[in-house]
């Protein structure tokens, strides 16, 4: 099986020039926890997860004093105002840049490896520098649930 024959698409992207307020509600909105960033040519720029919102387990130790919020570090008291600068700054100044993608004829034993060995939850899927597609962790339930 190809990444092609497993791949969701098509995604939901996001602008660069979008807010993170608007990255946020478009996540909750379409139940995703990955945005891929495309700049106005539709070129892959990056990828925004809901990790990188400070909603990550590494994080928990710190709950009870601060809380971290892309990048931003904040105390209990100043979580609304904190989350309010957040959200008006663009997406272009958060998202991970550095992204590791994948052809569509790469295998699912050459993803699977690649995943787990980079430690990543989400792989973009390009063809000829364009997305197309996208493999998470969801999509390896599809091959349990065709097992019968």
């Amino acid at each position: 099986m190809l990444a092609k024959d497993l791949m969701t698409a098509p995604v939901i992207t996001i602008q660069e020039d979008a807010s993170v307020a608007e990255a946020a509600r478009l996540m909750l909105d379409k139940d995703v926890s990955a945005l891929p960033v495309l700049d106005g040519s539709e070129r892959l720029k990056g990828i925004l997860t809901h990790s990188d919102f400070g909603l990550s387990p590494k994080f928990r130790p710190l709950v009870d004093n601060v809380y971290t919020l892309l990048g931003s570090t904040t105390t209990p008291e100043h979580l609304e105002e904190t989350a309010h600068q957040v959200g008006t700054r663009r997406v272009r100044e958060v998202m991970r840049r550095n992204i590791i993608t994948v052809s569509e004829d790469a295998s699912i034993e050459q993803i699977a490896r690649l995943m787990m060995r980079s430690q990543i939850h989400r792989l973009p899927v390009v063809a000829d520098g364009k997305l197309v597609g996208i493999l998470t962790r969801h999509d390896f339930l599809k091959l349990i649930a065709q097992a019968d």
